[in-house]
């Protein structure tokens, strides 16, 4: 009998010593917390953890989570090459290099005999890790750079895919895809209890449940289930800190903030059919609020919330930088960097931007253009 997509992410966990873990370029609450999650119950299993994504950068209202600190950015050791040389007939005496521009002198002095070509091979070492695990993650390309540097790692490593989008492209050895599971922590948390239980301390339930209150905005989202409030029960049961997540994730905007929703939330636009809902501000809102762009992802969160029929929710803005960017966030059933292909934009996944050397307008006839090309269904 055939395992379950389950069993099988438990079965090579199981067996593997050293796990990498990687977050989508474009980071969310869900996919940090879950990772962070995991990398505090699997080290306190005595594996070799290490949890990587293309961009570090995380608000400061994620300071709570766990490991954190530890995120990377960098594989460089995956790169790593062996020189064997035969001492079977000239046994070494002496090893030295140098570096003269671009090239590396490498010199062996034996003790006695003599060296040839055909004593010396280079080959790469065998994987650095057992694993690799990828969160919310619908395609190599949402892992960004880590992928496209490192493309001949993933193809020779089992990639497990925890992902809960329709959208994902079953990349992986392993695709553990749950299309009913609100969030990846939702899914965290089934793995971790099927491994073992006693692996969800209260730090671990803590980031569970920051990730499954991120992604349902507090469970008011149309996707919230009867099993994510059970999960949600049972983590707060072992401990989980609501408080401390509320605190941090809702209750830690600032003046400026507001007044710069405020402004974008005045100036709502609505298609005719109402799948694409969007803001516009320019220049002198964000002067007038004394905020800057990074404040801007929050008020997708909340179109999301509170426009549940739309498809499309974006934020068109007058960069303080120059130019115009497009902010745009899809429903989950929505990749939103293929639709939004043509217009190369910097990140991928549910979450896209793209800078437009034009005007507002300019960039608001690109969105309704995207829009013509999407099937007419129901987001819901």
């Amino acid at each position: 009998m055939e395992s379950t997509p389950l069993q099988q992410t438990i079965d090579l966990v199981k067996k593997a010593q050293r796990v990498l873990v990687c977050l989508p370029r474009v980071l969310s609450t869900d996919a940090v917390a879950a990772g962070v999650a995991l990398h505090a119950a699997l080290s306190k299993q005595g594996k070799q953890v290490r949890v990587v994504a293309t961009d570090i950068t995380l608000p400061a209202t994620h300071a709570f989570l766990p490991k954190t600190g530890d995120i990377s950015s960098e594989l460089n050791s995956l790169r790593k090459f062996v020189i064997t040389v035969d001492t079977a007939k000239a046994p070494v005496a002496e090893l030295s290099y140098d570096v003269v521009g671009d090239k590396l002198n490498i010199f062996l002095t034996p003790k006695h005999g003599a060296y040839e070509s055909k004593d010396v091979q280079l080959a790469p070492m065998p994987p650095s890790y057992d694993c690799v695990i990828t969160l919310d993650c619908q395609d190599y390309d949402d892992l960004g750079r880590l992928f496209e540097e490192n493309a001949d790692f993933f193809y020779a490593t089992p990639v497990i895919n925890i992902d809960h989008s329709p959208a994902n492209q079953h990349f992986g050895q392993v695709n553990l895809v749950d299309l009913v599971a609100t969030s990846v922590c939702e899914m965290m948390y089934d793995i971790l209890k099927t491994l073992d239980e006693r692996l969800i301390t209260e730090d671990v339930a803590t980031a569970l449940l920051a990730g499954i209150i991120a992604k349902t905005k507090s469970f008011q989202t149309a996707t919230v289930t009867p099993k994510a409030l059970t999960v949600a029960s049972a983590l707060m049961a072992v401990g989980a800190r609501r408080d401390e997540i509320i605190r941090n994730l809702f209750q830690t905007k600032s003046l400026a903030v507001m007044k710069l929703w405020g402004r974008a939330l005045a100036r709502l636009r609505v298609s005719d059919d109402g799948r694409l809902v969007w803001a516009v501000l320019n220049r002198a809102d964000f002067e007038r609020a004394g905020a800057n762009p990074d404040s801007l992802p929050g008020i997708l969160d909340e179109l999301m919330v509170n426009t549940p029929d739309a498809s499309i929710m974006a934020v068109v803005y007058e960069d303080p930088a120059g130019g115009v960017t497009v902010l745009v966030q899809t429903h989950r059933t929505i990749h939103a960097g293929k639709l939004f292909a043509q217009q190369q934009p910097t990140s991928m996944g549910h979450v896209v931007s793209w800078h437009v050397d034009g005007t507002i307008a300019d960039a608001e006839t690109k969105l309704m253009l995207a829009l013509e090309s999407l099937p007419k269904v129901s987001a819901s």
